[in-house]
């Protein structure tokens, strides 16, 4: 459930590789709006990629998918919850590789490579001089 101060934006892209592209421009655009500093903003650039990485793995080009993103942003906190729209499951090497390099990129995050799912979260630091 959502609470009333949380903003949930709804994005669908075609599963391509170009369109990633808007997922993370959009991502690093809300970002910033939650107060999250530019090397952040980067972290969550590069764990989004990874994400698509995820989502678009074992589709075939011709095929019509879509992927659902959703953002919630909220005091501060950023949420995307991506699902592609096409049955199979992700292989195991694009789940290794995620866990990999993103794991240390965000606060929280899961996989369901059944499914087709991605769900990452991230908090802006406090400020040291506090």
């Amino acid at each position: 459930m959502v609470d009333a101060d949380t903003s949930e934006i709804l994005l669908r892209i075609p599963a391509c590789a170009p369109y990633a592209r808007l997922v993370r421009v959009g991502a690093a655009a809300l970002a910033l709006r939650q107060g999250m500093g530019f090397g952040e903003i980067d972290d969550l650039r590069l764990a989004i990629d990874e994400a698509m990485i995820v989502l678009l793995d074992g589709l075939e080009d011709d095929v019509e998918v879509d992927i659902a993103v959703v953002f919630r942003v909220a005091d501060g906190r950023f949420e995307l919850e991506a699902a592609r729209g096409a049955a199979g499951t992700v292989s195991a090497a694009a789940v290794h590789r995620f866990d990999a390099i993103a794991g240390g990129l965000v606060d929280d995050y899961d996989v369901d490579p059944e499914h087709g799912w991605v769900r990452l979260r991230k908090t802006p630091a406090a400020d040291e001089d506090d």
